[in-house]
């Protein structure tokens, strides 16, 4: 069966394939919107409009039936089905993330739209970052984008215009730096590591720097990372390995050394390493885990408390899946990510996965949205089955067939 089946009504830019992957990439942004009278979050109703479009994949593209994936998802939503406390609207979505899933396994999406989407969107929320801090520091406006009465109520109240003490962190179209983070690190792992073709340096540099100028702790340790990894395991520096790190040791501390005499610069790493306003980045995000799983019982380590029992403070994705799922949601979502890495081999899946588990561990990373938009993006990059794409909402790049 030929993969490429979609139907592409109207116009070559207003087609189901484009809005579909529109909503994917976009959706750790619009999620944060609330749907007029029906007082849900957008992202939710994001989630079950992509069930047709991700069925007709699902139901078509069993020809090329890719079992082991499917099945390690199937039991991964089985286990959180029954940690749901057979709450209807919990298991409709864990239906409706499955069929999303399975569909993008079978060639719902493809990696080259998505990887567009995603590095233009991080790159226009760049622009949007430096003219807030122009805004900031030039005019005294703390300018934000996100107008307070479009935010679903319970983002509204936890993140949006908190007082900002001590230090300014622009997070552009996103409800914080982190967030900003989180979505824009994949953009730079593109650029670095593309489909086919020269690592885009511009664009990557644009982006980390992005990334560093939110202050946010895990932006900063992300962008790190990833651009460690690119300088010893991507092809084009493979040959000069030695000579590059060599390089950079030196002028990577003079930089650190000529931006630590910075208000901006050294603000940002004592939310890091020691505390602003009595704020610390990572204590805030690790000092309830005590708390939450140090009173649980074996069997409930295991199994967790269910999906309806939510604990009074603050838990980062790690404690919070342990509290309500247990250490067998772990492990399986573990699996997930290796099936993947191991499936691909890919520098983009891998990494990909080892930045998921980093956040996993420290942000809230345990609901359908950002498994439909990570898992999605992976998926994409480890089965995609597209030909080169003639149309969309950005020229396409050619595209290997994945085996």
């Amino acid at each position: 069966m030929n993969p490429e089946f979609t139907i592409r009504p109207g116009h070559r830019y207003l087609t189901l394939e484009n809005a579909y992957h529109l909503c994917v990439a976009l959706l750790p942004f619009l999620y944060i919107f609330q749907m007029p009278v029906l007082g849900m979050s957008v992202g939710t109703i994001i989630i079950l409009a992509l069930v047709p479009y991700s069925f007709l994949f699902f139901v078509k593209g069993m020809d090329r039936f890719r079992g082991g994936a499917l099945f390690l998802f199937l039991f991964f939503y089985i286990y959180l089905i029954m940690r749901s406390d057979m709450n209807i609207v919990r298991i409709l979505l864990c239906v409706a993330t499955f069929i999303n899933i399975g569909g993008m396994i079978h060639g719902a999406v493809k990696t080259s739209k998505l990887r567009k989407i995603i590095e233009t969107f991080a790159i226009i929320n760049l622009v949007l970052l430096i003219i807030q801090i122009l805004f900031f520091y030039v005019l005294k406006i703390r300018l934000q984008y996100v107008p307070r009465g479009l935010v679903y109520a319970e983002y509204r109240e936890s993140y949006v215009f908190r007082p900002l003490e001590g230090l300014f962190r622009p997070s552009a179209l996103f409800l914080e730096p982190s967030h900003f983070a989180q979505y824009c690190i994949y953009a730079l792992i593109s650029a670095l590591f593309p489909r086919e073709g020269k690592p885009k340096l511009k664009k990557a540099a644009a982006i980390a720097a992005g990334c560093v100028l939110t202050t946010s702790g895990m932006g900063i340790a992300l962008t790190a990372g990833v651009i460690g990894w690119f300088l010893l395991f991507s092809k084009e520096a493979h040959e000069k390995k030695i000579l590059r790190i060599f390089a950079i040791i030196p002028l990577g501390l003079l930089g650190l050394l000529a931006l630590s005499q910075t208000t901006f610069f050294a603000t940002a790493m004592q939310r890091i390493f020691s505390n602003v306003d009595g704020y610390n980045a990572v204590s805030g995000r690790t000092h309830n885990w005590n708390d939450a799983i140090g009173t649980m019982d074996t069997y409930t380590l295991w199994t967790g408390y269910g999906d309806s029992v939510n604990f009074p403070l603050y838990l980062a994705g790690l404690a919070d899946t342990i509290y309500k799922y247990g250490i067998i949601c772990v492990v399986l979502e573990f699996f997930l990510f290796l099936y993947l890495c191991l499936k691909s081999r890919k520098n983009y899946v891998i990494l990909g996965s080892v930045c998921f588990a980093f956040l996993f561990v420290i942000a809230h990373m345990t609901n359908f949205i950002t498994q439909t938009f990570y898992f999605g993006i992976l998926i994409a990059e480890t089965f995609d089955m597209a030909k080169p794409a003639t149309s969309g909402i950005l020229p396409a790049d050619k595209e290997e067939i994945a085996a």
